[in-house]
C-alpha cells in the first residue's frame, strides 16, 4: 500500500475539486494522509483520507471576505502560508515520509517538500494553466511589488537547501488539471505535462441536501465563498425575482445580515450556503460570480450561466463563459433588476446556449475524470 500525502490551501476552490481523487485512491487501497485546517476535516474524513492538521494564515471559511484585492498582496499571503505551513508539516511528515506528494496548485510547499524528502510530485489544477497570452490574459501583476513577493518566495527555498526559482515551483512537472479542456485559454499552446480530465465531483454527503418545495423551475444564485459582502447584489435579485415564476435559492455567505435586505419575496430562500451540488442537479438556471469552482459545477450539470465577476480570475471565467455560448457575462455594476431579468430569459431561452451546455456536459463525461486521474497517479507511483 503506498501513503501518498495530499496538500491543498485551505479553501473551498481548492479543497472541493480534488476529493473525488482522493476517495477513488482510497478506495483502490492507498493510504492518504490529507494536510488541511480543521475547517475541512470533515470532507477529508468523508473522503477517507486521514486529516493532518495545521495552522493556516489564509482567511478561514467564515471570514473569506478577508482576502486582499490586490494581486501581490494576495500572493504573498500564499507565500506566508507556504513558510508557515511548511514548517508544521515537516515536522508531522518526519516520522512517516510518503512516497508521493500531491498537491493543489496554489500548495507552495509542496513541491519544496517533495524535493526535500526525494519523492515525486503530482499537482492539481483547479484552474487554467500556463498559456501563450497569459498575463495579458488573466491581467497577471508584474510590478516591483509582485517581484519582491517572488523574491521572498526565493529566499525561502535558499533556506531549505532547495534549487527552485518561483516560476519552477508554480511549472509542475506533471499536472492532472480539472477543468474542461475547450474551457483552458489557448489549449493549443499548453504543455503536454497537462492532463485535462475534467472535474472530479463526489456526491459530498456531508452537506446534506435540498429539496424543491415547489414545481417552480430553480434559481440558484451564489456570489461563492470569497467575495459574498453585496447587499446591493443581493437587493437587485430579490426585486429582479420576487414574485418571478423562479424558485430563487440566494445564498448570501455570512458577511451580510439577510436583516439588511428587506422583505424576502415567497419565492425566494436566503441561505448563508448551501449543498452547491444538490441544488445544481434540480437547477434551471444559475447566476454565478464566475469562481471555477462554481463555473465548473454548472458545466457539470449542463446549467446556463449569468457570470458576474468580482475579483480575481473570475473575469476572464465569465468571458470565457460569454465565449463558449454556455451563459451570458454581467458586469456587477450593470447588475440593476431590470438586466438581472433580461439577461437571465435570453441565456434560458437561447436554443444555443442550450445546445453549447449539453455539449460541453458531454465533453465532460468524455475526458476521464477521476479514472484517468488515478492511473495518471499510480503511474507515478509505479
Amino acid at each position: 500500500m503506498s501513503h501518498i500525502a495530499f496538500m491543498a490551501v485551505p479553501a473551498h476552490g481548492h479543497v472541493n475539486p480534488g476529493l473525488g481523487l482522493v476517495a477513488e485512491l482510497v478506495a483502490r487501497g492507498h493510504r492518504v494522509s490529507y494536510a488541511t485546517t480543521a475547517d475541512f476535516a470533515p470532507q477529508v474524513r468523508e473522503s477517507g483520507a486521514d486529516p493532518v492538521l495545521y495552522s493556516s494564515v489564509l482567511p478561514s471559511a467564515a471570514r473569506q471576505e478577508e482576502w486582499p484585492a490586490e494581486q501581490a498582496a494576495a500572493v504573498g499571503l500564499f507565500v506566508d502560508e507556504m513558510i508557515g505551513v511548511h514548517r508544521q508539516l515537516a515536522a508531522s511528515f518526519a516520522e512517516d515520509v510518503p512516497d508521493l506528494v500531491l498537491h493543489d496548485i496554489a500548495a507552495m510547499q509542496a513541491p519544496v517538500l517533495a524535493a526535500q524528502w526525494g519523492v515525486p510530485a503530482v499537482t492539481v489544477s483547479p484552474t487554467h494553466v500556463a498559456f501563450e497570452g497569459l498575463e495579458e490574459t488573466l491581467g497577471v501583476d508584474d510590478g516591483e511589488a509582485m517581484r519582491a513577493v517572488h523574491a521572498r518566495a526565493e529566499e525561502f527555498f535558499a533556506e531549505q537547501g532547495v534549487e527552485m526559482t518561483f516560476a519552477a515551483a508554480n511549472t509542475p512537472r506533471r499536472c492532472i488539471v480539472t477543468i474542461p479542456r475547450s474551457f483552458q485559454y489557448r489549449p493549443d499552446t499548453v504543455g503536454p505535462q497537462y492532463e485535462f480530465v475534467g472535474p472530479m465531483l463526489t456526491d459530498r454527503a456531508f452537506q446534506g441536501a435540498w429539496q424543491a418545495p415547489d414545481e417552480r423551475p430553480v434559481l440558484l444564485i451564489s456570489m461563492g465563498s470569497a467575495y459574498t459582502d453585496r447587499p446591493e447584489l443581493y437587493r437587485a435579485c430579490l426585486e429582479a425575482f420576487g414574485g418571478s415564476r423562479w424558485r430563487v435559492v440566494l445564498v448570501i455567505g455570512r458577511a451580510v445580515d439577510p436583516a439588511e435586505l428587506g422583505e424576502v419575496p415567497e419565492n425566494v430562500e436566503l441561505h448563508p450556503w448551501v449543498p452547491q451540488l444538490d441544488v445544481l442537479s434540480k437547477a434551471t438556471a444559475f447566476i454565478t460570480h464566475a469562481g471555477m469552482g462554481g463555473a465548473t459545477e454548472g458545466m457539470c450539470f449542463g446549467v446556463p450561466m449569468v457570470a458576474i465577476p468580482q475579483a480575481a480570475d473570475q473575469f476572464a471565467n465569465a468571458a470565457r463563459i460569454a465565449e463558449l455560448g454556455l451563459g451570458a457575462q454581467l458586469p456587477a455594476e450593470r447588475a440593476t433588476p431590470q438586466a438581472l431579468r433580461e439577461t437571465l430569459e435570453e441565456v434560458v431561452g437561447d436554443p444555443a446556449t442550450a445546445a453549447e451546455c449539453v455539449a460541453m456536459r458531454e465533453e465532460i463525461r468524455r475526458a476521464g475524470g477521476v479514472r484517468r486521474a488515478v492511473e495518471i497517479v499510480e503511474e507515478e507511483l509505479g
